[in-house]
């Protein structure tokens, strides 16, 4: 038996001309737009404390099924600043950071039990555990004001994904088919790769177990992938772009090396609505129910970097 250790018109085009924005200013930015001003090469690198911010699907009674934890990454880059007077100036980074959490579902579910020629399907209660650990490239753009050894800085970043896993466990409990006929607790390893999983998926190599359903026995997996419940291509469950805000503070120890801290807020929506199936209730004929809701990334980063 396993046991649980582990717990996105107001319009288009304005963000679409955001986004272009961004780019070509920071183009500018990089190329050296102010061929005279000061520029400061140097690297950081860190931590970043992270979680997914979104709302939760419900049970037939109004609770809550889903939450979200923190989940520990990292980030590593470059960092090139533009020193426009002793005090002022601006910042690009290039980073490559790890964000995400700890997602947790328990409570009123249903399950599609498959066999060659049909389908059974159960209603009961499901359990997830899942890591989720998404990596992206990272283009943070800030402006600063220094204060002594004191430096604020706010800004914006875009970021594109480059890697998404989920690791986890699964129970179902309690099942019923339609027959009304109890089926034994079932239990799955999750071994997600979201940019490479295919529907109906289990992990290649994995052992197999019988679970009784409907008076058959039916030979599962005990290690699936992320879309193994999925009947067809639903596209990526995570979208590969994210932006946001940033802001935050660092304090230099010398004129190089400094410490910092900042708050990441993500304004996409990470995750894909046409992708993004409900697991507490089916709709009419059993058919699938999409999410269509809004899920953010949320980091807080702290860092150590040196500028020369």
């Amino acid at each position: 038996m396993l046991y649980f250790a582990f717990e996105q018109d107001l319009n288009q085009s304005i963000m679409s001309k955001a986004k272009l924005t961004t780019i070509v200013l920071l183009a500018v930015f990089l190329t050296g737009g102010t061929l005279h001003a000061q520029l400061k090469y140097g690297f950081k690198t860190g931590l970043n404390l992270a979680t997914v911010k979104g709302p939760s699907e419900l049970d037939d009674a109004g609770l809550s099924l889903e939450s979200w934890k923190n989940v520990v990454g990292f980030h590593i880059g470059l960092t090139l600043a533009h020193k426009f007077t002793d005090n002022f100036g601006a910042r690009g980074e290039f980073l490559y950071s790890k964000r995400g959490g700890q997602y947790t579902f328990d409570g009123q579910s249903y399950r599609f039990f498959n066999y060659d020629g049909g389908s059974s399907y159960a209603t009961g209660r499901s359990k997830y555990l899942l890591n989720i650990n998404n990596s992206y490239l990272d283009i943070p753009l800030t402006v600063y004001a220094k204060a002594g050894s004191f430096e604020f800085s706010a800004g914006g970043y875009v970021g594109f994904m480059v890697q998404s896993l989920g690791e986890g466990a699964l129970q179902f409990s309690q099942g019923v088919t339609e027959n009304n006929l109890t089926i034994n607790d079932t239990e799955f390893f999750l071994a997600y790769n979201y940019r490479a999983d295919k529907p109906g998926e289990a992990v290649e190599g994995t052992e197999t177990q019988i679970v009784r359903v409907d008076n058959r026995n039916l030979e599962l997996p005990k290690t699936i992938g992320a879309y193994f419940d999925y009947p067809d291509d639903k596209g990526n469950v995570f979208n590969s772009l994210d932006y946001g805000l940033i802001g935050g503070v660092s304090f230099y120890m010398s004129s190089a090396l400094y410490l910092s801290a900042r708050i990441q807020y993500g304004l996409a929506d990470i995750t894909n609505n046409n992708a993004d199936i409900a697991k507490a209730r089916t709709g009419d004929a059993k058919s699938l129910i999409l999410q269509n809701d809004r899920d953010q990334n949320f980091v807080i980063q702290a860092s150590v970097g040196f500028s020369f």
